[in-house]
């Protein structure tokens, strides 16, 4: 089993100053509250002591576990898309939720997680003072997002287990869940919801989405019906912004007032490029046309 001493070579931070960092945690953190849509969430901000040596765990110890291809977010090389693409064409699509992931995670789950790959009780107890806040994980941190994915790894084999029995796709990004496959598939949506629920989770029931071919099958902004694309009110919308920029010249399309403009409308063709390349290149074209000021 690690000690603390083992965990101090790993972070490259000495005993003493990672024991005084988990001694005054409660105090290592600050609060903002961020607005989304309707939702109004709430920020733990780690202050600038506990922060590096969260991102010493996150970086040293939590990047550098293993994760199953099925899991797509919160890690390097996934990507919405990468998540969506495997769902293209199917004839239907079903969609979970998770509601409040990060404060549904307790600090003694996380506890377990530490002692699961090999921490000793003490190390474990400093590891999830240093990791959590509240009795759960914080959302603002740069541990948070990792620990996220190892806890959720368990439910990951269990419905991947059951989409790989029933020859359906599977895959998550973040707290989002998704099957699809065959008609047949719609069968399953109770059992996954209760392995969800069995697993310490709970779902949004109005977020529960079941999609046929014949509507418009989404995943995280991706529209999946015959290849991956942000859908047709995105690209004519975004295609008209850059059509007026050329024509009548930049400084009357902001309408939104967006600071950095030419750097965000960049920002979406890249984006448009990354899930759909043959428009994204065309939009690229016509945007290397704008006279900027």
């Amino acid at each position: 089993m690690k000690t603390v001493r083992d965990l101090s070579k790993e972070l490259a931070v000495s005993v003493p100053q990672v024991r005084s960092v988990a001694d005054s945690v409660k105090n290592m953190y600050f609060f903002k509250r961020l607005k989304k849509g309707q939702k109004t969430r709430l920020l733990r901000c780690p202050k600038a002591p506990l922060a590096k040596i969260q991102r010493a765990i996150n970086a040293r110890i939590l990047s550098r576990l293993p994760l199953p291809r099925t899991m797509h977010g919160w890690r390097r090389g996934g990507s919405p898309k990468s998540y969506a693409i495997v769902h293209v064409g199917h004839q239907v699509e079903i969609n979970y939720d998770i509601r409040d992931f990060f404060p549904s995670v307790s600090a003694g789950r996380v506890f377990d997680f530490w002692q699961s790959i090999g921490y000793d009780r003490e190390t474990a107890v400093l590891l999830t003072r240093l990791t959590t806040c509240d009795n759960q994980l914080p959302l603002g941190t740069p541990t948070s997002p990792s620990l996220g994915n190892q806890v959720l790894r368990n439910l990951n084999h269990r419905i991947g287990r059951l989409s790989r029995l029933h020859r359906l796709s599977y895959g998550n990004y973040a707290d989002e869940i998704a099957l699809s496959g065959r008609v047949r598939a719609v069968r399953l949506r109770g059992l996954v919801l209760r392995i969800i629920e069995q697993e310490g989770f709970t779902v949004n029931a109005d977020k529960i989405k079941v999609r046929y071919r014949h509507e418009r099958q989404e995943l995280a902004g991706i529209v999946i019906n015959r290849k991956p694309s942000l859908g047709r009110v995105h690209y004519r919308s975004l295609r008209a912004i850059i059509h007026n920029c050329v024509k009548h010249g930049p400084e009357g399309q902001n309408r939104e007032r967006v600071p950095l403009f030419r750097e965000h409308l960049r920002g979406r063709i890249s984006y448009l490029h990354h899930v759909n390349p043959s428009l994204g290149k065309n939009l690229l074209r016509e945007f290397e046309k704008i006279q900027w000021p």
